[in-house]
């Protein structure tokens, strides 16, 4: 399975057309902020969602069920 790099998730759309549109979203990149690992979990069945398991130095983890832009490592970088 390849290996994730960064992950970009949760994006939506924040202001209005008259005062300006922006967007906001959260991402993570392996190195970056103590993100340790960051793991792709691909549905088994028809009743899952892919998600990511983001995994940070200290042991702990989140998951997300939205990821809008994953970025893997090359080939030569995932050994």
């Amino acid at each position: 399975m390849k290996k994730v790099k960064s992950i970009v998730y949760n994006w939506y759309q924040v202001g209005n057309i008259t005062d300006g549109l922006g967007e906001e979203y959260s991402k993570d990149e392996v190195g970056i902020r103590g993100v340790a690992e960051i793991i792709e979990n691909k549905p088994c069945n028809g009743l899952e969602m892919w998600n990511y398991e983001i995994c940070l130095e200290d042991g702990t983890s989140s998951r997300t069920f939205n990821p809008n832009y994953v970025e893997y490592f090359k080939q030569e970088e995932q050994k």
